[in-house]
């Protein structure tokens, strides 16, 4: 399995620990290998990592390349005798960016091969991909330690205060793409004092993000915490919002699939999500969840609206949002769908 840097976070970090979860609990062999740094110099040592762990390999080995970045080193790769094959899996904006580099088009060109299974996070990533190449579909999924700890955070969750609680999460660097500044607009649209709003991420905050959230008093940052700690905060919300901003270009930028909805969900909290991008795989529109009519701030306070004046609807979905979440995606289920699409 050939990954990206191991450390960044994010949803692809998140990927690829269930992925390994996933191997371990079907009882398939695998092993992982990072990319070291940037450049042609960290590619190069990679697949001599690579190919060093193929000629040692007896049995028949099957290349898994967790970003298409990677994939020219998979190519090269599969040459090899114990090499049987590459799943290549794409995530969101490494698809549906428009580069034009050489670098960009030979991996298209790769990923056209008899040899190379393509498989998207999402049907809106496996759409874009559609006219250059099929691929099949696998959503990411949680770990049955990860799973277990959101759900045991619902189970302990303490009387909520009066008020609506609002809660969002992804990483504190990326606050501009992830709407925070809308979110915040919105909830001020709002005109209700008894709505507040939790931003909790990783990273370092900026001085700039540190003085917009003060700049607002319904709303506090957290940052740093645990994955216990952010199970709870995830459980003790009323609603999870992620308000992504997606683009296309040389800047693209958008939710492949928004795996913080799911674990939301797990959690026992229904969410809002981006208007637009992959994450409508990741929620039931109307039962779990919902998303605005587009990016606005205006349009993001309507659906706050109608969600935070109907307390009785957002119990019911809450309801929903834990018992669809964890039958779709029960860890079982998804070890044994993650080697069925990926070998």
């Amino acid at each position: 399995m050939l990954t990206p840097s191991r450390g960044r976070g994010g949803g692809i970090e998140r990927y690829v620990d269930a992925l390994e979860w996933a191997f371990t609990a079907q009882g398939v062999e695998y092993r992982r290998l990072d990319l070291q740094g940037s450049g042609p110099a960290a590619h190069a040592r990679l697949l001599a990592q690579c190919r060093k762990q193929l000629r040692a390999c007896d049995a028949p080995a099957r290349l898994v390349v967790v970003h298409r970045a990677l994939l020219p080193v998979a190519s090269l790769l599969a040459r090899e005798r114990p090499a049987c094959g590459i799943s290549v899996v794409c995530h969101g904006t490494d698809v549906w960016g428009t580069r034009l580099r050489a670098r960009h088009l030979v991996e298209n060109y790769l990923m056209r091969s008899s040899r190379v299974r393509v498989v998207a996070v999402s049907s809106f990533t496996a759409g874009t991909l559609f006219e250059s190449c099929p691929a099949t579909i696998l959503p990411p999924g949680l770990s049955q330690t990860w799973f277990g700890t959101l759900v045991s955070a619902c189970a302990d969750v303490q009387p909520r205060d009066p008020g609506v609680q609002l809660v969002t999460v992804f990483r504190l660097a990326d606050w501009r793409d992830k709407g925070l500044p809308e979110l915040l607009d919105a909830v001020d649209r709002l005109g209700q004092p008894d709505v507040r709003l939790v931003v909790c991420g990783s990273g370092k905050p900026s001085v700039e993000l540190q003085r917009l959230v003060s700049a607002h008093g319904f709303c506090t940052l957290r940052s740093g915490l645990t994955n216990d700690e952010l199970a709870l905060q995830l459980a003790a919300a009323d609603l999870f919002v992620l308000a992504t901003r997606t683009r296309f270009g040389r800047t693209a930028y958008g939710e492949g699939f928004g795996l913080v909805l799911l674990e939301a969900q797990v959690a026992g909290t229904p969410v809002i999500a981006p208007a637009h991008g992959g994450s409508h795989d990741a929620y039931v529109d109307g039962i779990t969840g919902l998303a605005p009519a587009d990016e606005s701030a205006e349009a993001l306070r309507s659906v706050l609206d109608e969600l935070t004046r109907h307390p009785e609807q957002l119990a019911q979905m809450s309801k929903q949002a834990a018992d669809w979440a964890r039958q779709c995606f029960a860890p079982e289920k998804y070890a044994s769908l993650a080697v069925a699409r990926l070998l």
